[in-house]
């Protein structure tokens, strides 16, 4: 086979040679024109033993003649043993056809930097093969090597597979023997050269190569020449679905880490528990997580916050907030992980709180027992509601909340500064007890008065476009409510009300003048 090897190299070879002169497109139907002449000129001449013409040529294919696929059924002509011995083959053929159409179209809109409609390559390849399949045809796909073949001519529109399946049809209805004429030397270095024109392609692809890809594919290859086709595509479903878990998983489920130091809810607090919160903020910790949690990741998060837990001895933390508001979902893997993280943080003393599960998690966080009766760790609806608990769990711990050291009165003083009289001010304050859900002030009316929150907890609402109350804020006790829109003269912007039994001191605009001029 070395001058047929040689032939076909030389005509591989040719087809840049000459394109160095004429246009590109032109390039590959000259040297395939003049290679077919010369070698059938040459060997019609010279070959004259049938074994040295079927080593140039194809075997003849005898007279064609129409069938009908039905036929050969009714007849009992179809071995049902062996496709069903062959379904395996066959579904993998189907499976990498899919996936070899959608690559193909892909890498043909990069070629031609142009947009293709994928459901309708999809609808075409799966009409053209039922009726193909009807008529007694093969199966067929979107082929690259055809395509590139079609863009070497220079046929790049509709019209160049219409006419090619008119030629075709033409060469077999009309019985020509055209195996007979192109030497098969021609075709395998046509294929040579369209092989070489997909590696230069690949190489000079924008898309990112790694040495794992090409491992797989060599891998692929070695399985498939071996051990079957059927071996071939397994090997290669496992392989990118174990690269692309490896590849996920470095991309990490924690998306932000920060502790109550310099994260807060959104309460205003008094002075005095807003400097412990302040000081002890580093025993609360909050974890935001993100993407959807599996095995390859769910290990990588739990090691992270048991450092996390490690690496403080002065003060010790004692609540984790675990945010899942952008987590779709979890497996069963991931949730092994947590009952890890649940134990571990039971044997250290520190507290979870959960927060944005979607319901499936939240049912398989209750089947696993995380929120008993006898769990101190908690569930919540919102990341800041969880901080809000872990803040006031952190507060009873130091004892510092409605049993402070600090007086309503002490804080006033504070506030107006040691030498002030208070005696002088309390009379313009006029001291009111409100229930839970009263209203101290409505979104939209007249600023005319400000409170001072004496004991209890206020609630900061807006209304959104349907009227609907959106919670904002959560003031406490010795704290200034609705300053803002006092002192700017403007409407009220939020709804303030009561969400617990609460005493307030209110300073009207009438009492506010008079203070100033007195």
């Amino acid at each position: 086979y070395a001058p047929q090897i040689l032939v076909g190299a030389l005509f591989a070879l040719s087809i840049p040679f000459v394109g160095r002169w004429v246009p590109s497109y032109v390039a590959l139907p000259l040297a395939f024109a003049a290679f077919v002449i010369v070698l059938d000129a040459g060997l019609f001449g010279v070959v004259q033993d049938e074994t040295t013409r079927n080593a140039w040529f194809l075997p003849s294919l005898g007279r064609l003649s129409l069938w009908w696929p039905m036929s050969a059924v009714l007849n009992n002509e179809v071995d049902w043993w062996a496709i069903a011995h062959s379904s395996a083959e066959i579904g993998a053929v189907c499976g990498v056809m899919a996936i070899a159409l959608l690559l193909d179209v892909s890498g043909l809109e990069v070629a031609r930097q142009k947009t293709a409609d994928l459901d309708k390559e999809f609808r075409t390849n799966g009409v053209a093969n039922l009726l193909a399949a009807a008529t007694g045809g093969f199966a067929g796909s979107l082929s690259m090597n055809g395509c590139l073949l079609l863009d070497e001519s220079g046929a790049t529109t509709r019209w160049a597979g219409a006419i090619v399946g008119v030629v075709c049809a033409i060469i077999l209805f009309s019985g020509a023997d055209i195996g007979a004429i192109v030497p098969k030397t021609i075709l395998g270095g046509m294929l040579a050269y369209l092989g070489a024109m997909i590696l230069v392609e690949l190489a000079a692809s924008p898309a990112q190569r790694s040495w794992t890809d090409a491992a797989l594919a060599l891998a692929m290859m070695l399985v498939i020449v071996n051990f079957g086709y059927f071996m071939g595509v397994v090997l290669g479903v496992i392989g990118a679905c174990l690269m692309f878990a490896l590849s996920y998983s470095r991309i990490g489920v924690i998306r932000r880490h920060l502790t109550r130091q310099v994260f807060s809810s959104n309460v205003e607090r008094a002075p005095e528990q807003s400097r412990l919160l302040r000081e002890e903020g580093e025993r609360v910790h909050v974890f935001w997580l993100s993407d959807f949690i599996f095995f390859c990741s769910s290990n990588g998060w739990f090691d992270y916050i048991r450092k996390a837990i490690d690496a403080q001895h002065e003060k010790p933390v004692g609540y984790i907030l675990l945010d899942f508001t952008s987590v779709p979902g979890l497996d069963s893997s991931a949730m092994l992980s947590l009952i890890k993280l649940r134990n571990y943080c039971d044997e250290h003393k520190v507290t979870l709180a959960f927060s944005g599960l979607s319901e499936p998690m939240r049912a398989s966080f209750q089947k696993a027992r995380f929120f008993s009766a006898a769990a101190p760790h908690q569930l919540f609806g919102s990341r800041n509601e969880a901080l809000e608990w872990c803040e006031d769990m952190l507060l009873m711990f130091h004892e510092v909340g409605e049993a402070s050291t600090h007086s309503f009165e002490s804080w006033l003083t504070a506030e107006f500064g040691d030498g002030a009289d208070m005696s002088r001010i309390t009379p313009y304050l006029e001291r009111q007890e409100v229930a839970v859900g009263e209203c101290l002030f409505r979104q939209g009316e007249p600023s005319d008065s400000l409170v001072l929150l004496a004991s209890g907890c206020v609630a900061i609402t807006i209304d959104d476009e349907l009227g609907r109350p959106i919670r904002l804020r959560r003031m406490v006790g010795y704290t200034v409510v609705g300053e803002m829109g006092f002192f700017r003269q403007v409407p009220r912007t939020a709804t303030v009300l009561a969400e617990e039994p609460s005493v307030i001191y209110r300073l009207t605009q009438k009492s506010f003048d008079e203070m100033q001029e007195k």
